[in-house]
């Protein structure tokens, strides 16, 4: 299945066909408030030549313990903005863009060892601890996998979330064999491009609240005769802020296996319970793959754990941090 995150240029069913009005909760709870005002730096890394945008939030001992957050196919590090504070009592937390989304700059090609190398560059110079842990949704998880085989000895961890680690006889490439991908739409008005920002896979979301929150920031304002990466706009308004081109002849390889049995440091696999991505047949053959690397589920979650279930999505990071961190992963 090709699982990705971010919008869509397709007129879907609204989030609401599937969740009553009365259970989409638009208000801004206070946990949720506290987190956006919690203390949060923006920060440049250039990687390759590319600079590479990220978020970091908590303090500035060097030696405390950290971790990276790493979003999926179109999103962005917003997408952890509210998951962050949550952790940043024990941790310092970063949270990144990839190469060609979000604030980061747009690249001439892409592969996943350029895109394993943001990670890990943005995981060391952080100032996440000696041996940062890096977490990584869908897509991210699977370049998130990539990091662990070239910096896996430099990292104390990665989870991977709703990402199925499979067989080297039942690999899937999610975009070698697809058409070229056309260039994201250009709307005339903001108000217009929010009101077209959709989840994918598309899925219904309760916490409306979140996705108003990550839907605007998906958005960047674009001149007429710009050019980023490969792309002439070829007018002016408004678009997404991934690069389209990112995903034409992605190679993801058949040795996602070999890698996570491998690997030099802590691991463990995360599915939300309602995700189309969750099969007790991938756990299985997880279990027995590394039976040393917990897989677990959130309950009431979909593919996007962390918008579906924010609060219990950070207690899991937590748990496994606290839990590696007795076990001296981080030293």
């Amino acid at each position: 299945m090709n699982t990705t995150c971010g919008p869509v240029e397709r007129q879907p069913e609204p989030r609401t066909a599937t969740i009553p009005d009365e259970d989409i909760v638009t208000h801004r709870p206070l946990w949720f408030r506290e987190a956006l005002a919690a203390p949060c730096e923006s920060r440049m890394l250039t990687v390759d030549g590319n600079d590479i945008h990220y978020l970091r939030w908590g303090n500035d001992d060097p030696n405390r313990p950290g971790l990276l957050f790493v979003h999926g196919n179109g999103a962005h590090a917003h997408w952890f903005h509210f998951i962050a504070p949550l952790l940043t009592q024990h941790y310092n937390v970063a949270s990144m863009d990839l190469g060609g989304m979000g604030d980061s700059g747009w690249r001439i090609e892409y592969s996943r060892e350029a895109f394993a190398r943001e990670i890990g560059e943005v995981a060391l110079a952080a100032g996440l601890g000696p041996k940062p842990v890096i977490v990584g949704h869908s897509f991210g998880g699977f370049v998130t996998l990539i990091a662990g085989k070239h910096y896996g000895d430099r990292l104390g961890g990665l989870i991977l979330c709703d990402f199925t680690v499979r067989p080297a006889d039942n690999a899937h490439e999610w975009f070698l064999n697809d058409p070229e991908r056309r260039p994201t739409k250009i709307y005339k008005s903001f108000e217009e491009a929010c009101s077209r920002f959709r989840l994918a896979p598309l899925q219904p979301c309760a916490n409306g609240f979140i996705l108003d929150y990550i839907g605007p920031l998906s958005l960047r304002e674009v001149t007429k005769g710009e050019t980023r990466g490969k792309r002439t706009f070829e007018e002016s308004g408004w678009t997404w802020k991934f690069d389209a081109s990112i995903f034409n002849g992605l190679r993801m390889g058949n040795d996602h296996a070999d890698i996570y049995r491998n690997l030099a440091c802590k691991g463990a696999v995360m599915f939300g319970l309602e995700s189309k991505d969750y099969d007790p047949k991938t756990i299985t053959f997880l279990r027995a793959l590394t039976p040393e690397k917990p897989v677990f589920t959130v309950p009431g979650a979909q593919h996007h754990i962390m918008l579906d279930q924010p609060q219990a999505f950070a207690t899991a990071v937590g748990a496994l941090m606290a839990q590696w961190q007795a076990e001296g992963a981080f030293e």
